[in-house]
């Protein structure tokens, strides 16, 4: 397996990426002494990523000095959407010109599957256990049912977003314990936990294809 980098927007992303590379590739990923992930890196947001600040520059500096080492450089960000200012042609080219600008070398990835718009969130609803499946039927009913409460102190009611769609599926499969609670956390979740997730879910093809491209 090739020396590599992989360069991500948050906690979520860091933590599903360690399981699944590990997965993918049979190794455990190696910590730094103060507790990191040494081969995924958490960059806080694409709006940090792409600033010209402290955590922008580090992050620009880490992917040089792995280039210079014979590292190869990923980047697996959120395509998002356009009404965010987003989506997946946007993005990519927003990104390909930042590489471009800085002279930076990496391979893109953009979640959910390289060519629509979404994020991280869109491809963990694809990967649930089936047998949860019932959860999402409850939330779809919460979701229909929010517009039509026209009595309320705003109207209309906003839409949750994916992202706490994802944690009250991962809320209602633990305990009440704070200890249970704390494995609902962006980076506590277990993704190699087969009552909850399938890290051979069909939605992952595009994914696993890409890490196998670059990194084998």
């Amino acid at each position: 397996m090739k020396k590599f980098k992989i360069f991500v927007e948050g906690n979520a992303d860091q933590r599903f990426l360690h399981h699944y590379v590990e997965k993918l590739f049979g190794i455990p990923l190696i910590y730094t002494t103060k507790g990191a992930l040494r081969d995924i890196v958490s960059a806080d947001g694409w709006t940090a990523i792409k600033s010209s600040g402290k955590k922008g520059e580090d992050i620009r500096e880490d992917m040089r000095r792995n280039t210079a080492e014979g590292g190869i450089n990923l980047a697996i960000f959120d395509a998002d959407f356009a009404a965010n200012g987003g989506g997946f042609g946007a993005r990519k080219a927003e990104i390909e010109e930042w590489k471009i600008n800085y002279g930076l070398n990496f391979e893109l990835f953009l979640f959910p599957n390289n060519h629509d718009d979404g994020a991280l969130e869109n491809l963990l609803e694809q990967i649930i256990n089936i047998q949860n499946a019932p959860v999402f039927d409850c939330w779809e009913r919460f979701e229909n049912c929010l517009p039509t409460k026209t009595t309320c102190a705003k109207n209309p009611l906003t839409i949750p977003a994916k992202k706490s769609k994802i944690y009250a599926y991962m809320e209602v499969l633990h305990g009440e314990t704070k200890s249970e609670k704390d494995k609902i956390k962006d980076p506590n979740r277990d993704f190699k936990n087969e009552q909850h997730w399938n890290l051979n879910a069909p939605a992952l093809e595009p994914l696993k294809a890409f890490l196998h491209a670059h990194l084998d």
